[in-house]
């Protein structure tokens, strides 16, 4: 028998109904934010690389030069025929899709586990699931309102929403054969092919998700999750092994220090994973940081500066934790038998474990590859990470806090509810600012697309316009000749483009 999470009543309902209207005020801003997306550095370069070698030709260039993230290439290839309109409206498409799927894999999610969820808990959910993802991501206007780094790895986090919403939904209709393994196999093969940091963590969490399944009991249960599970590491391996033997990585490579050896890329990988814990905390923790970096990597590494800039809201976390805990602790029956429960008390323990390990997996790809830690675009997959392990652990703290409760609890929930009304508003504002700046910059660049396209229509082969200017640290047309004017001369179809200096 299925138990809603949220008790039944009008107050209730009208409690998790301002929530989610309270959310949803910074989404709707993000959405309008990422309408100032235009083209960057690498929209020139592939939307020319397509249009001479074609959707499969371009795929192929790209695997054999560059490296391979076929996934992404092919929702770059599909939407630049649209240009700029369709960059426009992309991170509004990804933050919709996204919320959507993070609802209905909530709530079937909940079903399994017993404690089925409302449809409007689950909506409050997954829009904190979202909020507080691209909340916390260190660079917002790449992670998500630029088309081609958005597609890289905001991307994947929709597809592994939606990937954990169609195991539960096999599981609940124990359905574990050939068909349901294929589906599994063929959604992490495309999701993990958007690029090497996602396909890393999720063939890392498939793997733990499998072994879990194999040390439980011989029943119909454990079997058809065992099969979905491995049918889904099968696929996401195969990506893996794809993005790995890829031609294009050893061309890339030379543009980045001889790859480390194992204890090295094991170090690293930790110490980037603390810091990514420790952002929320970076006041405090700073010192500490810039003392035993040194220790561990032997000098004080270039990047350390950047990284302990990238700090992190301690709210944010504060509310992926303590929604999900006071939802639960409202609608929980108290019953101590499943307050200690086997389930229960693993996700207790071992949930933070699982988070620290997946943050790892990010890491290796970069650490690797290019001997630093991922870039900060790429950072919104471990705070993906990061903030669903928080609201699953939420979730069993509601449980263990409603079998012992205390006036501690009463004072933190409205100390809690304070700070989910003004955290998203002044997160919103400062959405505001950064969309005025955004817009700012598209309207210069679209400035320089009309006076661009104007010297095509005359017949000219080169031309001097005003340089764009880079934001959120990607290039656009620039005073100083570059990569990214000559990917902008190709795009245009002209032999010479020249950025004139800001008057």
């Amino acid at each position: 028998m299925r138990t809603p999470i949220v008790k039944s009543g009008v107050g209730q309902t009208a409690w998790v109904a301002a929530g989610c209207a309270l959310l949803a005020v910074p989404l709707l801003a993000h959405a309008y934010a990422g309408t100032g997306s235009r083209y960057v550095g690498d929209d020139y370069c592939a939307a020319f690389i397509f249009r001479v070698h074609g959707l499969l030709g371009g795929q192929r260039w790209f695997y054999m030069g560059w490296g391979a993230v076929p996934t992404t290439l092919a929702g770059m290839a599909l939407t630049d025929p649209g240009g700029v309109r369709i960059a426009a409206v992309l991170p509004a498409i990804a933050i919709l899709a996204w919320v959507i799927a993070a609802a209905w894999t909530l709530r079937t999610l909940s079903a399994v586990v017993g404690r089925e969820w409302d449809r409007l808990t689950a909506l409050l959910v997954g829009e904190l699931l979202v909020y507080a993802t691209i909340e916390d991501a260190p660079n917002v206007i790449q992670s998500l309102y630029l088309r081609v780094p958005m597609l890289e790895y905001t991307g994947p986090l929709v597809a592994a929403t939606i990937y954990a919403g169609v195991i539960a939904s096999l599981y609940q209709r124990r359905s574990g054969g050939i068909a349901a393994m294929t589906m599994s196999a063929v959604i992490t093969f495309v999701a993990g092919s958007f690029g090497p940091i996602y396909v890393a963590v999720q063939t890392v969490a498939l793997g733990v998700c499998a072994a879990l399944t194999l040390l439980a009991p011989r029943t119909d249960e454990p079997r058809v999750a065992r099969r979905l599970f491995l049918a889904g590491l099968a696929g996401s391996l195969a990506a893996l092994v794809f993005i790995v033997v890829a031609p294009g990585n050893a061309a890339r490579q030379v543009a980045f220090p001889h790859p480390p050896g194992v204890v090295t890329l094991v170090a690293w990988s930790v110490l980037d994973a603390v810091f990514m814990f420790a952002r929320p905390l970076l006041p405090v923790f700073r010192p500490a940081i810039e003392w035993a970096a040194p220790q561990v990597l032997g000098a004080q590494p270039p990047w350390l500066a950047m990284a302990l800039g990238m700090s992190a809201s301690p709210f944010t976390l504060l509310m992926a934790i303590g929604i999900p805990a006071m939802l639960t602790y409202r609608s929980s029956d108290g019953d101590p038998l499943y307050a200690r429960s086997l389930l229960v008390t693993c996700a207790w323990f071992g949930l933070p474990v699982l988070a620290f390990g997946l943050v790892e997996a990010c890491m290796a790809p970069a650490v690797y590859g290019m001997s630093t830690p991922p870039p900060p675009r790429a950072l919104i997959v471990p705070v993906f990470v990061i903030v669903n392990c928080a609201i699953a652990w939420g979730c069993v703290l509601g449980v263990r806090l409603r079998v012992t409760p205390s006036p501690a609890a009463r004072m933190a929930g409205a100390l809690l509810i304070a700070i989910a009304v003004w955290h998203p508003l002044a997160s919103t504002r400062a959405i505001v600012r950064r969309s005025a700046e955004f817009h700012a910059w598209a309207d210069r660049w679209d400035d320089t697309d009309r006076q661009l396209r104007a010297v095509v229509a005359s017949g000219r082969r080169s031309a001097v316009v005003p340089a764009v200017g880079s934001i959120g640290g990607a290039g656009s047309i620039s005073a100083t000749p570059d990569w990214v004017n000559s990917c902008a001369a190709q795009y245009y179809g002209l032999e010479e483009i020249n950025g004139a200096p800001p008057q």
